[in-house]
């Protein structure tokens, strides 16, 4: 066995709970939307407290929704406005892909802290 594996058995496991809060943010940028909506947020109370936060919620890309709609997701303009509202009004770059409406787009033109 070499050193490495015994030092970790002999560690105590790490809680992403805690985590600090920045820590935390970096990774949820990794994520889609849907994984911060649909499972993210759902780990611990920390976690759904840094989903949150509006400042993970400045740039928005929901092209994925566009290439799964079909299969995954039922109603990809609720999950939308969902994004759009957790930014409370700090949105600054969103990408819809090929789906939309005029209603979508009303609430876009609404916000004026963002061009499109």
């Amino acid at each position: 066995m070499d050193p490495l594996s015994s030092l970790m058995k002999n560690e105590e496991p790490k809680n992403w709970a805690d985590l600090p809060t920045d820590l935390m943010c970096l990774i949820l940028l990794r994520l889609s939307v849907t994984e911060i909506l649909e499972n993210a947020q759902k780990v611990c109370r920390s976690w759904r407290y840094v989903c949150k936060d509006p400042s993970i919620w400045r740039k928005i890309d929901m092209r994925i929704l566009s290439y799964n709609k079909p299969v995954l997701v039922n109603n990809p303009e609720a999950i939308c406005r969902n994004a759009v509202d957790r930014s409370e009004g700090g949105l600054l770059e969103i990408n819809i892909g090929d789906f939309g409406s005029d209603s979508l787009l009303e609430m876009f033109s609404s916000n004026s802290s963002f061009d499109f």
